[in-house]
């Protein structure tokens, strides 16, 4: 399973190029009715798609940041993680599986920082167990799937983050890739499916007021390779 978070900026590129695809191949198709049609309803659309390419990609290929801060208040430091856990999978190297091992040295440093906090009691707060949830949702053993699934059930539980799209899809997925790394059934179909949901969240005044949230469930197959 892998979540992403895309800005509204990144959202409305895409959208821009989809629909500058579709005008490309309307023009072809009138082109091919009218061989005297002006370059300009070509020149003009596969422009416009070029731009929004490169903006796209150059979000996508931006340097990482470090995957953890090791000051600031518990909660910080678990927003961070989360943070950094989605922006990894946003680059180029999480679609082609280009860096898989520099993606596993993230994720086990997260994996690390989030275990520490968790042994020593300081993940109390409902939205800091959906963000460690995460990160342990992102190992490679049951043991950590479980906590994970315990941290997301708990968050999921509070009357604040009931109607919490992502929340409550954490919860029911956690338990599910934790039964399937026990070799049993999945309850709730996250684990061998793939889908995408687009919802708008508001979030605090020093980001963009509105984003993008979607998440892809991988094929069962995948799930246990990329984490």
């Amino acid at each position: 399973m892998l979540s992403y978070l895309y800005s509204l900026t990144s959202f409305l590129l895409l959208a821009v190029m989809a629909f500058c695809v579709a005008a490309l191949l309307v023009v072809g198709m009138v082109k091919a009715f009218r061989s005297n049609l002006p370059q300009k309803w070509v020149r003009i659309p596969l422009t416009i798609a070029a731009v929004c390419t490169l903006g796209v990609l150059i979000g996508l290929l931006r340097p990482l940041d470090p995957a953890v801060i090791n000051s600031g208040e518990a909660s910080d430091m678990l927003a961070y993680a989360y943070e950094t856990d989605q922006a990894d999978r946003m680059t180029i190297g999480a679609y082609l599986g280009l860096f898989e091992n520099n993606m596993a040295k993230r994720d086990s440093i997260r994996l690390a920082q989030v275990r520490q906090l968790y042994q020593d009691n300081q993940i109390s707060l409902p939205k800091d167990k959906f963000y460690a949830a995460f990160v342990f949702h992102h190992s490679k053993k049951s043991a950590f799937f479980e906590i994970a699934q315990k941290l997301a059930g708990e968050a999921a539980a509070v009357s604040e983050l009931k109607d919490d799209y992502v929340v409550q899809w954490l919860a029911r997925a956690t338990y599910d890739r934790w039964m399937v790394s026990l070799g049993k059934p999945e309850k709730y179909g996250t684990q061998d499916k793939f889908s995408i949901s687009v919802e708008l969240l508001i979030l605090n005044q020093k980001r963009l007021p509105w984003e993008i949230q979607t998440n892809f469930l991988r094929l069962k197959q995948m799930s246990s390779s990329k984490r």
